[in-house]
């Protein structure tokens, strides 16, 4: 049975997904209000050369301590086609001051000088914190019109497979972890070629 159409829940692209944006990407659902909008962001587009889409200094002030404490390379993502200017954080840390619930142990927003300022911040074994520029959104039945024409597979999110250490693998993952028709589709190359 399919995941709900709620925060938290993961939209896995079909292979009939025809926008580049969406090839084979993971999405978050981070808001779902179906008479407004629904928000969410790409989890599985590590950013190369982040400089070049948001200010250095920009940068400096926002992940200021935050990145030695992380001590990782995947730290800021493409989070969707959407205002790509914008910043959109996810962390683990649920106490602290206006963060918001997305599902088990995945938070968004808050203040990020309480998250840098915790004491056990950074000291897990996998990350504790991604960044997204931009992000994905849908307007009122929009994504359901997407859902029912096959072009999202809709899954339980996870904090785990969100700060995964190997995002290029999450979609695959997602589909594999899904079991039966949709384990078969993780195995179809991006590329027919090589099949």
């Amino acid at each position: 049975m399919p995941a709900p159409l709620e925060a938290g829940t993961f939209l896995i692209a079909s292979l009939g997904l025809e926008d580049p944006n969406f090839t084979r990407s993971v999405v978050v659902i981070l808001q779902h209000r179906p008479e407004e909008l629904t928000l969410g962001v790409v989890i599985n587009r590590p950013l190369g050369d982040r400089e070049k889409l948001y200010p250095a200094d920009e940068l400096h002030n926002l992940t200021n301590g935050l990145e030695a404490a992380q001590g990782r390379e995947h730290m800021f993502y493409q989070g969707g086609p959407v205002d790509p200017g914008s910043l959109i954080f996810l962390h683990r840390v649920g106490h602290i001051e206006a963060a918001t619930r997305i599902c088990d142990g995945l938070y968004t927003g808050g203040d990020l000088d309480a998250l840098r300022a915790e004491p056990d911040f950074g000291e897990s074994d996998s990350p504790d914190l991604r960044f997204y520029l931009g992000y994905a959104n849908w307007a009122p039945g929009q994504l359901e019109a997407e859902i029912s024409l096959g072009a999202w597979i809709l899954t339980p999110g996870s904090a785990e497979l969100v700060f995964t250490e190997e995002p290029e693998t999450a979609w695959h993952r997602a589909l594999h972890a899904m079991g039966g028709k949709y384990a078969a589709l993780s195995f179809i190359p991006e590329d027919p070629s090589l099949n």
